[in-house]
């Protein structure tokens, strides 16, 4: 306990983001011994600007009471050390060190996540294709995860939560300052439902326009796959399918009219080899699903066949590290960690503790 208050005080030194902040562990071992490093060492680590803005935000934070007051709020810390942290989050490249979560949600409790996220200035049609794939997803018990933007992503949560389903909501800002403000209701009906607001920021932190594009490496990281509804050529959205395909996950989109500008994007997602989306039968047949499950057969979609095959071969019961794997594989990270998912998904192999995977 008295380190994480450490991991929370280094989270509000604006600057220290999950590489610097691994840097300072893999040379002190504790956060507590790197927040009481002197500035000289710390220099040497994360150099003189930012040693020096550690030094000034010292003498303001008492890591404890600060700890203090935010579970004071009803919000929950999630540090990369903890075993409730988001497993499929765990895996991108440089996750959050530490999230907070408004809501009573366990991330590793489900197994069945997708992005619905889109422009902000969506037409009826972009509108009511976010309401219907998301409410028709929620149905199947999937869990939809959006930014809590204006717009379709606040199309998807509402539907979800119109349909009693689960829906997550990440911010570009703290807990404590939800954006869009219009939007604060919505965020109270998604926690009420069982779902969770979660940020990377500090609980105070304002909407800042640059916390917005690492903001959407964890919808795509929380996810299976991203869905986009309408997007213009230069859309938060199209940074979301980025980072998506960096991460080894589905990337899919709704085609729209070639006169329609909130189109653009999305269509040109398709030409690039997104999987075309009209209905929620197209996302489960591009992730892999049928009705919402996960194929269990051996038959003909046999899951031992081509690169899963290829895969489950180098594990078995006594379990195989996954830094072993993906050399024995030879692939890129992004091809080993969507076929790594989907064996764990159709429940042939899965995760321990401490980073083997093992054969079921």
């Amino acid at each position: 306990m008295e380190d994480r208050n450490f991991w929370i005080a280094f989270n509000h030194v604006m600057g220290i983001g999950p590489i610097r902040f691994q840097k300072l562990l893999n040379v002190f071992g504790d956060a507590k011994t790197a927040w009481r490093a002197g500035v000289k060492e710390l220099s040497e680590i994360i150099g003189p600007g930012m040693a020096q803005k550690v030094e000034e935000e010292r003498k303001k934070i008492e890591p404890e009471k600060l700890r203090e007051r935010i579970e004071s709020k009803n919000f929950k810390v999630l540090t990369l050390k903890d075993d409730f942290y988001p497993s499929l989050l765990r895996n991108i490249s440089n996750p959050p060190f530490l999230l907070y979560m408004w809501g009573d949600f366990d991330f590793n409790q489900l197994d069945l996540f997708i992005s619905i996220v889109g422009t902000r200035r969506p037409t009826p049609y972009g509108r009511k294709i976010a309401r219907i794939l998301a409410s028709e997803l929620a149905k199947d018990k999937w869990v939809i995860v959006s930014g809590l933007a204006l717009g379709i992503d606040g199309e998807a949560h509402s539907s979800v939560v119109r349909e009693g389903g689960i829906t997550v909501g990440v911010l570009g800002s703290g807990l404590e300052v939800i954006y869009p403000s219009s939007h604060r209701r919505l965020a109270e009906e998604i926690v009420d439902g069982g779902g969770a607001i979660i940020s990377e920021y500090p609980p105070l932190c304002p909407p800042r326009p640059e916390n917005f594009p690492p903001r959407n490496r964890i919808i795509s990281g929380l996810t299976q796959g991203v869905v986009v509804v309408e997007a213009p050529k230069r859309s938060g959205a199209l940074i979301t399918a980025d980072f998506a395909l960096e991460q080894g996950r589905e990337v899919m989109a709704v085609p729209g009219s070639i006169f329609s500008p909130q189109s653009e994007g999305a269509n040109n997602l398709i030409a690039q080899g997104a999987k075309l989306i009209q209905n929620k039968e197209d996302i489960l047949e591009a992730l892999g699903f049928s009705s919402g499950k996960a194929k269990k057969s051996y038959g003909e979609d046999s899951p031992l066949s081509g690169e899963k095959g290829e895969l489950f071969s180098f594990i078995d019961s006594s379990g195989v590290f996954k830094e072993e794997l993906l050399q024995l594989t030879g692939w890129e990270e992004g091809k080993f960690f969507r076929v790594l998912l989907s064996l764990e998904l159709q429940g042939l192999v899965q995760e321990s503790p401490g980073g083997k995977i093992f054969r079921l």
